[in-house]
């Protein structure tokens, strides 16, 4: 099977250097910390689910007694990866079809990762295996972008900068499936010259009540929705946070004490 991320994995963490992306995966991090505050628990197994190059899941591996596992489907999105950490266990897995033999604490799936699941059918069997991977008070957060930000980006080219590269952002948004089409055409500097890359991305936005439904089904209560990046005054990207029902079975911490990232 074809890697669909083939062409953008070498050039993902030029785009990720970028300061305000970093910021963003900072606030990932704050986020999960203090969830684990507010439940008085102390995550120790964290698997971090569509891990890309390991953005999200490297840091949680810097702490003594740890245990991160960063899954993704694609080798070569695991393949920088794996050169960057050896700290982390790397699983390639189809999200779809979990099944890693670990009992997490908690679970994170960052950037947006789920809106590149078109069918919803899909997204249940994730938010359901994602539940049987959870430990009862387990928790799992998650972002999404908006319907709206999926519209807007489709109003116009855009030209981004990655380091020495450069990309065009071609973007099509289809109102009726709620599916955007995100077509980049990069010039990748080699030497004096530059060479075309093309990459296609899609990426189909969920709303809020669907959210609900699928996760109440897959038996995991959402907790917390909270909107984490705004344009023109509305929301393009929402942070989630839910949790598998139940007591945690973990050794509580003291209030105010969090987990620390590093």
């Amino acid at each position: 099977m074809r890697d669909p991320y083939a062409q953008l994995a070498p050039r993902y963490d030029r785009m990720a250097d970028d300061p305000a992306i970093r910021a963003i995966y900072r606030d990932f991090r704050r986020a999960l910390t203090n969830a684990a505050a507010a439940h008085r628990m102390r995550p120790r197994v964290i698997v971090d689910l569509a891990c890309g190059t390991g953005n999200t899941a490297i840091p949680w591996a810097r702490a003594r007694g740890r245990t991160v596992v960063g899954v993704d489907v694609s080798e070569a999105m695991l393949r920088v990866a794996r050169r960057k950490s050896r700290r982390v266990r790397w699983v390639r897995q189809d999200l779809t079809h979990l099944s890693l033999g670990v009992t997490a604490d908690a679970a994170t799936c960052h950037f947006d990762a789920l809106n590149h699941i078109l069918e919803a059918g899909d997204l249940q069997r994730i938010f359901t295996n994602t539940a049987r991977l959870l430990r009862p008070g387990g928790l799992f957060l998650f972002d999404l972008n908006t319907r709206f930000f999926l519209r807007w980006l489709s109003t116009s080219e855009k030209l981004f900068r990655a380091g020495p590269d450069l990309f065009v952002a071609r973007n099509a948004f289809d109102p009726k499936s709620g599916v955007a089409t995100f077509r980049q055409l990069w010039f990748v500097k080699h030497r004096q010259l530059y060479r075309k890359v093309l990459v296609t991305v899609r990426e189909r936005s969920f709303e809020d009540a669907e959210i609900r439904r699928m996760l109440r089904a897959a038996g995991l209560r959402l907790e917390t929705t909270r909107v984490v990046r705004q344009l023109k005054g509305r929301p393009i990207r929402k942070l989630y946070v839910a949790v598998r029902p139940g007591a945690s079975g973990r050794r509580s911490v003291a209030p105010g004490t969090p987990p620390s990232a590093s």
